[in-house]
């Protein structure tokens, strides 16, 4: 792999000593074998002083951003910009059904007379305690439906609504003004433009009456006039009032929530008999009416309700496979300020959900950080997640209001740098608690609505008090150039003109031409870098020491494995603390290094 700027300056740097060292030696000579060209040059070597270019931290973190989950904003600043995988849940409410019902009744019996008759018709005669009641039931409603207020779309919803004569008449003439009543609570409409034709709708805060606009004559099998029940209330309004008892019954501890109605349906009126509806050879005859009423089972196909759905909820993990080294160090701490999270939630239901729900980071394998994310249902507060219906919902969870994207709500989640301290592999969402709110919708039961779930999580690099991060390289392939040579003790001498805002921690190890550490080679640092800016860089000077512990001189030297351990710079009192950013722009320089090799170089020229 291609090194980094800041290796290759490192070695360059400290390569350039035995250049120097090799232009000494005359390699027109045929030295024989038989002779020991094993020589030592010098005494204590010291090359001139060099710089390197400006190192940026772009330059020094050598970020593929095609492929890594580091990115920077147009400014520079570094950001950690991870999406989960749209994920799909769905809200059901479960339909409710009013059973089948069927009510009959028999009015008082009427006699008429064939003398009595006025030029061919009898007088008007009173209906009377022609009372059907109609019973409106269905014992076991879905658990779902905590209350319910009104149905006002319904299927199967048709009343046949049937008068028939029962005694020896061949017919009756039903007198205009004759009615049907209804209770407010039932809103019926006419199904046939026939009915509409017939019947005048009058309705009231206390009943509907269908009314007759003319006479028609019902023959001895009866007539049948087609409603339908357009709306139905089940508790008491302003304008409607349910007896007692009566409508939606809540679910007990005992018994499941119920629909219970006794609809009675008086008809009043007049009916008169004319001289051809006597059977052949009677001069009086007696009969009455007969009402019935019938409906098939019903669905209410939409309700204004509290309901209380199960809610399948899921949300996707998300992964951080692909970031830099410096992140992902089991000794980093990424204490971010203020990372987000960014919620989009459509929710197609027609209901306002809260959630619930606990964010889990884990790190090869192991769950490290758990952060419960909103509140319990009733509590409300600024962490609390409502998802507001037939909507999408944009939901920023950060612990500080800020940067929050346009359109998006902010939702304090105080936790959340803790989830990401240990830059995690994977971030799970558990425990997912999506509940309804005890309000009363209006919403389609039976239907499945889907709620769509798609989230990112960004935490830009602006960092807090406790922040580290660590940074390693390989300064190698050393061998290729002082394979011939044997050293004593190493001696390099910089300054570092810093503008990175960390504290830069150096330590080294040596290597040996297969990567493998050398213990016996000692490598100390003397000096550290301290935080700088751009406006205000500060200068540091170190110095880093090669040599073995026994005092031999050392062989097989490839390179040093070299780590910086950066960590934020705590000023004055930490509880006022001011936040900095990394920038891919900040640099860092290492001038006038020198190499310094002490008690000379020895050459094997055999």
């Amino acid at each position: 792999m291609e090194q980094k700027k800041m290796s290759k300056a490192l070695s360059c740097l400290m390569l350039s000593v035995l250049g120097l060292t090799t232009a000494c030696v005359d390699n027109s000579y045929d030295l024989s074998k038989d002779i020991d060209m094993t020589i030592t040059v010098g005494g204590d070597l010291v090359t001139p002083g060099s710089s390197s270019e400006n190192i940026t931290l772009n330059d020094l973190f050598d970020i593929d951003y095609e492929s890594s989950d580091l990115d920077t904003l147009e400014n520079g600043d570094f950001i950690l910009s991870v999406s989960g995988d749209p994920s799909s849940s769905s809200v059901k409410v479960n339909e409710v059904n009013i059973d089948p019902s069927y009510a009959r009744e028999n009015s008082n019996v009427i006699t008429f007379v064939k003398r009595l008759l006025t030029n061919g018709e009898s007088a008007p005669a009173a209906v009377e305690d022609l009372n059907p009641v109609w019973n409106l039931t269905n014992n076991q409603v879905p658990e779902d439906i905590v209350d319910l207020e009104y149905a006002d779309e319904i299927s199967s919803n048709r009343v046949n609504l049937t008068l028939k004569v029962q005694g020896v008449a061949k017919g009756v003439w039903l007198k205009k003004g004759l009615n049907f009543t209804f209770p407010a609570y039932m809103v019926l409409e006419p199904d046939e433009q026939s009915v509409a034709e017939l019947f005048d709708l009058e309705r009231n805060n206390v009943q509907t009456k269908l009314v007759l606009r003319k006479d028609v004559y019902l023959p001895s099998s009866g007539t049948t006039w087609k409603l339908k029940l357009s709306k139905v209330y089940f508790k008491s309004t302003d304008q409607v009032s349910i007896p007692s008892g009566q409508g939606f019954i809540p679910a007990t501890a005992e018994a499941k929530a119920k629909v219970f109605f006794q609809v009675p349906v008086p008809v009043n009126g007049n009916i008169t008999v004319k001289e051809n509806d006597f059977p052949s050879g009677r001069e009086s005859m007696e009969c009455s009416l007969v009402s019935e009423l019938s409906s098939n089972e019903m669905t209410l196909e939409r309700v204004r309700a509290k309901v209380n759905p199960e809610i399948d909820f899921s949300v996707s993990d998300v992964l951080l496979n692909n970031l830099p080294d410096f992140l992902t160090d089991n000794d980093v701490n990424a204490d971010l300020n203020n990372p987000q999270i960014l919620l989009r939630i459509n929710n197609e239901a027609e209901v306002e959900v809260n959630l619930q729900a606990q964010f889990e980071s884990y790190k090869n394998a192991v769950k490290m950080r758990s952060v419960k994310v909103g509140t319990a249902l009733g509590v409300v507060n600024d962490e609390t997640i409502i998802l507001q219906p037939k909507t999408e919902n944009l939901i920023c969870l950060s612990p500080i209001n800020k940067n929050v994207p346009d359109g998006f709500t902010w939702v304090k989640c105080e936790s959340l740098p803790e989830l990401i301290q240990n830059v995690p592999e994977r971030v799970k969402v558990e425990n997912v608690e999506a509940q309804v709110l005890p309000n009363f919708y209006t919403v389609k039961v039976g239907v499945t609505k889907n709620v769509y779930t798609d989230y990112d999580m960004k935490a830009l690099l602006e960092f807090g008090k406790d922040f580290a991060i660590v940074y390693k390289d390989t300064l190698n392939d050393w061998e290729e150039d002082i394979k011939d040579f044997k050293v004593k003790e190493v001696e390099v001498n910089f300054n570092a003109k810093n503008c990175i805002p960390l504290n830069l921690d150096v330590t080294a190890a040596a290597i040996d031409v297969e990567g493998h550490e050398m213990p016996e080679v000692l490598v100390t640092i003397e000096g550290y870098v301290t935080a700088g800016s751009m406006e205000a860089p500060t200068n540091n000077a170190l110095k880093i020491f090669l040599k073995h512990k026994d005092g031999k001189r050392i062989e097989n030297l490839d390179g040093v494995i070299l780590r910086l351990d950066g960590k934020a710079v705590r000023e004055g009192n930490a509880d006022n603390w001011t936040s900095k950013t990394l920038n891919a722009g900040q640099v860092l320089k290492l001038e006038n290094l020198k190499l310094g090799v002490k008690g000379g170089v020895t050459l094997d020229l055999n």
